[in-house]
């Protein structure tokens, strides 16, 4: 059996990379290949996600800078992905959260997409990325997105199976490419970012890709008007310049930039609470941090709606402003949440286990059901 694994692009160990790793490890190298536009991960995290699997990329591999300007190039990216060359295979899968589903599909060939979201920037949170976005890059934008968007139904027809990685996205894909799916949760290594039971220290935590959506600016500013409050931020991204300049002068928040997994994890069982304030589809981190028995502080939005129990996980903010954050720090406050068991519990639920299981048994299920009506 030989599988072609079909990836949007890999450049930081973030949460569809993560998903990445474990489809991957469900089969053997001898039975699976993986094709992605451009690789660009540190070499630590190449040896981690993919391990001995052949991987190939296409031309923009060897663009200089591409993983700062992949982002300009969004609107080539189709034709990119139609281009690439992919050997066959006996079925195809895909993880797409931009393009990777639209790739050439062999004639009467299985293909199954582990959509982690339809194209954000096209549908349903375009105003959320076009925000820092002005000028004569806003007119392009426009012009080009009717085209980036029916290319984008287009692509979806080519799809045999959907799943979703949460209900959020199942009602996305249903709504906007009139397609069923099934939800399997993305892997969360709960065994990895294990249970702390002892108490917290006195800080906040703040994880995530320094990118506008990700609303890190928001959450540095709530606690820039709470100076009794430290805050502790792990991550890094091209709008760090931005975020450097909102941290000035607030002595109770400390940058650490990208750190490992290991050193993450120690400042995820040590937190008082993360705090989430990106519309997040699934949002990996936040049940990793609940895995390490910590409670967060989320965005009332998408998977967080399905990963966070109110009142024993963590308590949800309404809005993605200054003041709803620091109404949610001060609720927290008067109502601590330290029942660190039972929130390691509750994110044990979305294990790696289960998305073995789940994943593996589906795709099994699909390919007999497909060899039976192509033999």
């Amino acid at each position: 059996m030989k599988i072609a694994f079909i990836h949007d692009w890999l450049r930081v160990n973030a949460g569809s990379e993560k998903v990445v790793k474990e489809i991957l490890s469900i089969y053997t190298e001898d039975d699976i290949e993986l094709y992605t536009l451009f690789n660009k991960l540190l070499i630590q995290d190449q040896k981690d996600i993919i391990g001995k699997t052949k991987s190939y990329t296409s031309w923009l591999q060897y663009v200089p800078f591409i993983n700062q300007l992949y982002k300009y190039l969004l609107p080539i990216l189709p034709w990119v992905i139609q281009r690439m060359k992919i050997n066959p295979a006996d079925f195809y899968i895909s993880s797409s959260h931009a393009v990777a589903k639209g790739f050439k599909l062999p004639q009467h060939k299985m293909h199954i997409c582990y959509c982690h979201t339809p194209m954000r920037y096209a549908w349903y949170m375009y105003e959320d990325y076009m925000k820092d976005i002005n000028g004569l890059k806003v007119f392009f934008i426009n012009r080009v997105l009717p085209f980036i968007k029916a290319w984008d139904i287009k692509s979806s027809k080519q799809v045999t199976h959907f799943i979703a990685n949460s209900k959020h996205i199942q009602h996305q894909i249903a709504t906007i490419y009139q397609r069923e799916s099934i939800v399997i949760y993305p892997p969360v290594q709960v065994e990895k970012f294990t249970l702390n039971t002892n108490p917290r220290k006195d800080f906040y935590l703040a994880v995530g890709r320094f990118v506008p959506y990700k609303k890190m600016d928001i959450i540095i500013k709530a606690f820039k008007n709470m100076p009794d409050k430290k805050l502790v931020l792990i991550g890094d991204g091209y709008d760090a310049k931005n975020i450097k300049h909102i941290i000035d002068g607030a002595e109770n928040i400390v940058w650490l930039g990208y750190q490992h997994d290991d050193e993450l994890i120690l400042y995820m069982q040590n937190a008082k609470a993360c705090v989430f304030a990106a519309k997040e589809d699934f949002g990996i981190m936040c049940v990793e941090a609940q895995a390490t028995g910590t409670p967060v502080l989320a965005l009332n939005y998408g998977g967080y709606k399905e990963t966070v129990i109110d009142g024993l996980s963590g308590y949800f903010f309404d809005d993605q402003t200054v003041e709803s954050i620091q109404q949610a720090v001060h609720h927290f406050e008067k109502n601590p949440l330290t029942d660190f068991k039972a929130i390691h519990e509750h994110a044990s639920k979305f294990s790696v286990h289960r998305f073995h299981s789940a994943f593996k048994e589906y795709v099994r299920s699909m390919y007999i059901q497909y060899k039976s009506t192509h033999s």
